[in-house]
């Protein structure tokens, strides 16, 4: 998600009743908690990018974050360590600079197989996003054997332009399953098999609202989780929204609100490490980036 313009939040924050769209009439509580990373501009994971993208937890909960420039420009990949087993508000640090790797596109999302076609572990990154990064390849990462970064290769999927993938090596009784979205279509793929056929079109009707952008998802044995962020027609008092639902898309939990805070904070994206989720922020105005507990 790009940074929003600070000229356009004054401009909401200052004429927002005379021209910004109705307020939600959905219920928001805040389901985010405690912070567990907070990365500002000047972290050595960053590299000089500023908008924090796809996110994904991967194997011993290391964690991979995209960054970029403004309006998705020289995307590069970040991986941090797990500091030992408390959760605590320094949960990750930073492995190192991060690798430039303008295949990632925009890299909307972020996906973990641990054992990919049976060659083993790889990121997969969504290339596209809802609407002004149209793409239907995604990049796949291999990773080494401490979770580094090895070769790379390109994928295109039947599906046509996707902005949200997730994989769980739990879902269909522990052979694994793979979904893609974008807006309110959603897929699944078997988690065997290439990924360039094999899709089923499973919901093209998703459940969302408030016109809200798409973000990362995030999916496990039984659900699926959609993060949708404000944007620029959102009012100042606007809210981040997260969905879950069934692998069939149905309904599980909508409403589940991360507050914007008068829009500094964009939710970019969803993981878990076992039980615990937490959520990416992408935050405007210079503010650190921010990976926090997301209250399932």
């Amino acid at each position: 998600m790009k940074k929003l313009s600070s000229v356009a939040s004054v401009l909401a924050l200052s004429i927002g009743i005379a021209i910004a769209p109705a307020a939600s009439a959905y219920a928001a509580t805040d389901r985010s908690g405690a912070e567990r990373l907070s990365i500002p501009d000047s972290s050595a994971c960053k590299a000089g990018r500023t908008v924090m993208q796809g996110m994904v937890a991967g194997p011993g909960g290391q964690l991979y974050i995209v960054f970029t420039k403004a309006a998705g420009a020289e995307p590069v990949l970040s991986r941090w360590l797990r500091d030992g087993s408390t959760w605590d508000g320094t949960s990750w640090v930073c492995a190192g600079a991060p690798t430039s790797m303008p295949t990632l596109g925009h890299g909307n999302d972020l996906a973990y197989n641990p054992n990919y076609l049976g060659q083993g572990p790889a990121l997969i990154a969504t290339q596209g996003s809802q609407s002004a990064f149209l793409s239907d390849k995604v990049t796949i990462v291999r990773l080494n054997a401490d979770g580094s970064f090895g070769t790379t290769g390109e994928v295109r999927l039947p599906t046509g332009n996707i902005s949200g993938l997730c994989y769980s090596a739990t879902a269909a009784g522990g052979a694994g399953k793979y979904a893609a979205r974008r807006l309110g279509s959603l897929w699944t793929h078997p988690g065997a098999g290439a990924l360039t056929s094999g899709w089923t079109l499973v919901k093209s009707n998703l459940t969302s609202h408030d016109n809200r952008s798409d973000q990362g998802i995030d999916c496990s044995e039984n659900y699926i989780w959609n993060t949708k962020s404000i944007n620029t027609s959102t009012p100042a008092t606007g809210w981040n929204w997260v969905y879950q639902y069934n692998w069939s898309g149905g309904d599980v939990e909508s409403d589940i609100g991360i507050p914007g805070n008068n829009l500094t904070d964009e939710i970019e994206d969803v993981t878990h490490v076992g039980s615990e989720f937490f959520v990416g922020i992408n935050r405007n105005g210079g503010l650190a980036d921010s990976v926090k507990v997301f209250i399932e």
